[in-house]
């Protein structure tokens, strides 16, 4: 999350913005892409195709998007600033 967070402030420098905001949402678009790599791989591997899959791809995309980049980068920058 650290090289997210250098990357939100390279984008900050450059275009604007709240620095946390675009901490979130790019770790947000993070782990969505990286869950819907992870299970398209894994359904491809398990039945050969992802066609019939689409929507519980959907899901595991959009859960893992909001439980561990949006919740876990809130978290992550609610301990940033205790320190």
């Amino acid at each position: 999350m650290k090289e997210i967070y250098k990357i939100s402030e390279v984008v900050h420098r450059a275009a604007g913005g709240k620095i946390e905001n675009i901490f979130l949402f790019l770790n947000t678009v993070f782990w969505a892409l990286l869950a819907l790599i992870v299970g398209a791989a894994g359904f491809s591997l398990a039945t050969g195709s992802v066609i019939g899959h689409g929507i519980t791809l959907f899901c595991i995309v959009g859960y893992t998007g909001m439980i561990i980049g949006f919740f876990g980068g809130s978290y992550y920058l609610y301990r940033r600033d205790e320190k």
